[in-house]
């Protein structure tokens, strides 16, 4: 099974129990049924904002720099220009 087929069962399921709790067929307690049920997916949407909020902060915050990779894809590029002057291209 993918990911994506995992994530969209996953989405199926919580958007199923959802609506089953909606619609009353779920024993839930009034309160939690009329004041917290119906804001639940407010509530995931606001979790997975601050959750890819934090990520690529945290992400942000640890990144490394590369010299390895910066020297590599210099000469990578000084060799594609000598290439494409080869084959008669003009590169500035």
């Amino acid at each position: 099974m993918t990911r994506a087929q995992r994530v969209a069962t996953g989405l199926t399921a919580a958007a199923a129990g959802w609506l089953l709790g909606m619609a009353g067929v779920l024993p839930l307690p009034e309160t939690v049924q009329t004041q917290v049920w119906p804001v639940l997916p407010l509530l995931a949407l606001v979790a997975l904002g601050s959750y890819a909020f934090i990520n690529i902060g945290y992400n942000l915050l640890v990144f490394r720099e590369c010299p390895e990779a910066y020297h590599e894809l210099m000469q990578e590029i000084q060799e594609a220009k000598h290439d494409l002057r080869a084959r008669n291209v003009d590169v500035s």
